[in-house]
């Protein structure tokens, strides 16, 4: 089967289409047209051009008018201010869920590790409590190296 269209191929090789050839001619070494019948006379959204059909370009939607006092948008993050449901009891600070050595405080990777190494550090495991004074060490050597703070 896959000699026959092997040998299909090779006589249909040898053969070309009438007014097809893309050889040089003798006209200034312009190449010949594609297909018969093809000149450069047609139009380029004919079918015989190449192209199947016209590109429509498409116009960007038309802005909607939207009304910006509903409900919801006009309610939005009222509630947001713990201090007006709560009287003013409680801190947003306190509300923050996390470890103990990291609720409402900021500061660097060692501050954090000293933070929670004198918080938490008799509590830990050995192995964890290691590795975090391990993690000391290294940014001691780190922030007294490097940094604008020497």
């Amino acid at each position: 089967m896959l000699a026959l269209v092997r040998a299909a191929g090779r006589a249909l090789a040898g053969r070309a289409l009438p007014g097809a050839s893309r050889g040089i001619s003798g006209d200034g070494g312009r190449p010949g047209p594609a297909r018969p019948g093809c000149g450069s006379s047609l139009p380029l959204s004919s079918p015989l051009a190449g192209l199947s059909r016209t590109f429509r370009v498409r116009e960007p939607p038309k802005p909607q008018q939207v009304d910006r006092w509903t409900e919801k948008r006009a309610l939005f993050g009222v509630y947001d201010n713990v201090g007006i449901l709560g009287g003013f009891q409680m801190h947003p600070k306190d509300l923050i869920v996390g470890p103990k050595w990291l609720r409402g405080w900021r500061g660097n990777e060692l501050q954090r590790c000293l933070r929670k190494k004198k918080m938490v550090g008799d509590r830990m495991f050995v192995s964890d409590y290691h590795k975090l004074n391990k993690r000391i060490r290294f940014l001691y050597r780190r922030f007294n190296r490097t940094g604008k703070h020497r």
